[in-house]
């Protein structure tokens, strides 16, 4: 741990709330954040689990288990200027990775469904849940160093600065080009401190965070032939990897799919020897989700309706269980009548709490939704953008409720 010029954030001399405080270990110096475990438990038993390695988390270049502490090391990889250039927020918790040339920000391998009505406000120095659409809750978070109100209602405030907000400010303060830091901002550590018998008896494993876990597998010889089984458990999602040299593993995804109902049971596959390198190792990791999954499996079959925030607009879209997809719908702007649309090429992709829907209509525009499927819930929110085809460089973004029967 690095010190701050005699503060001694990890050992504070000063009475201390009841709590659970994070204290960050930065290249630019230390701040302590407490973690409101009461009004967001699932975010807060999520982050301290991956920052102490207490819960499991996937290599996602590989999808390896593994119970390191996930931030360490990690950037500090974006910082949010106004139009003034002044820092208002300091973006992290995201993994680098580079490959071809192109850099990446990993997470954990899961998401989780968000909490932003918990009653916990944007304001200056909070810590809160960074996510790229509904229920899409990982491991980046971002600090504000002002008060940004207009985030309410889109992301999950877990806690707040306590100490070091000059350090958080410092942060917010350096050179960027395209919004990364010029000089990388590392964060070292982040170690978790609990304060008086509450916080020490909060139970992450207790608050619906997704667990990552080995799946169990057992190999064995058949003949010529290399026979795997692997154990499917209800609500969960199992992927697997192949390896000649525990460095690089395969990239194609062998992910078998969320498997939400039913009996726990035994899945086979099998592999000529013949087919398999000299030396060949398997990997199979599974993710439980505590909270039941809620999006569907299809798009294909169901009516969607989209209430635009703006512009004041309305899109329905029925889609069609042929295989090739597609379907009509129609579009109401303000009072103006319906006018009809026909879609095509139909896409769905889908995680446990949330699905990505993309389509083109018959105007040449390309529509992506991202849509949460929260428990219980009716009509839910959704976020996305759309684009001409023929200029798919200038893009607009979406947000308002769907409902899909």
């Amino acid at each position: 741990m690095i010190g701050l010029l005699g503060l001694g954030v990890t050992t504070a001399s000063w009475a201390e709330d009841d709590g659970i405080y994070a204290d960050f270990a930065t290249s630019l110096g230390e701040f302590t954040v407490q973690l409101d475990f009461e009004r967001a438990p699932r975010t807060v038993a999520s982050f301290v689990g991956l920052a102490t390695g207490a819960s499991g988390w996937l290599d996602a270049q590989c999808n390896v288990w593994t119970n390191k502490p996930f931030y360490d090391g990690s950037l500090f990889h974006r910082v949010v200027k106004d139009g003034f250039g002044n820092g208002i927020a300091i973006q992290g918790g995201g993994r680098i990775s580079v490959s071809g040339g192109v850099t990446n920000l990993l997470g954990p391998g899961y998401t989780m469904l968000e909490n932003f009505t918990n009653g916990l406000a944007h304001s200056n120095g909070v810590i809160s849940v960074a996510n790229s659409g509904p229920n899409t809750d990982g491991s980046q978070f971002f600090i504000t160093a002002t008060n940004v109100p207009f985030w309410d209602g889109g992301y999950t405030v877990f806690g707040h600065v306590t100490a070091g907000m000059d350090v958080v400010e410092a942060i917010a303060a350096v050179p960027v080009l395209d919004e990364r830091p010029v000089d990388d901002v590392t964060v070292h550590s982040i170690n978790i401190r609990r304060v008086n018998t509450v916080a020490k008896a909060f139970d992450i494993s207790a608050q619906g965070v997704p667990i990552i876990e080995t799946g169990g597998m057992r190999a064995y010889m058949s003949g010529t032939n290399l026979v795997l089984d692997y154990e499917r458990v209800p609500q969960s999602k199992t992927l697997f990897r192949i390896s000649e040299d525990l460095q690089a593993w395969e990239s194609s995804d062998r992910a078998l799919g969320y498997y939400t109902s039913g009996a726990t049971s035994i899945l086979t596959r099998t592999f000529a020897h013949a087919e398999l390198g000299a030396a060949t190792f398997f990997h199979a990791a599974r993710i439980r989700y505590p909270v039941p999954v809620t999006s569907p499996e299809t798009q294909r079959g169901h009516t969607f309706t989209f209430w635009w925030d703006s512009p004041d607009l309305v899109y329905q879209v029925s889609l069609t269980n042929e295989q090739l997809g597609g379907g009509s719908g129609w579009v109401q702007d303000g009072t103006n009548a319906p006018y009809p649309r026909v879609v095509y090429a139909d896409i769905w992709q889908r995680e446990a709490y949330m699905a990505r829907l993309s389509f083109i209509d018959d105007l040449g525009r390309q529509y992506t939704y991202h849509l949460g499927f929260n428990p219980g819930e009716a009509t839910n929110r959704f976020t996305g953008t759309w684009w001409v085809v023929t200029n798919s460089a200038q893009r607009y973004s979406l947000s308002g409720l769907f409902t899909m029967p």
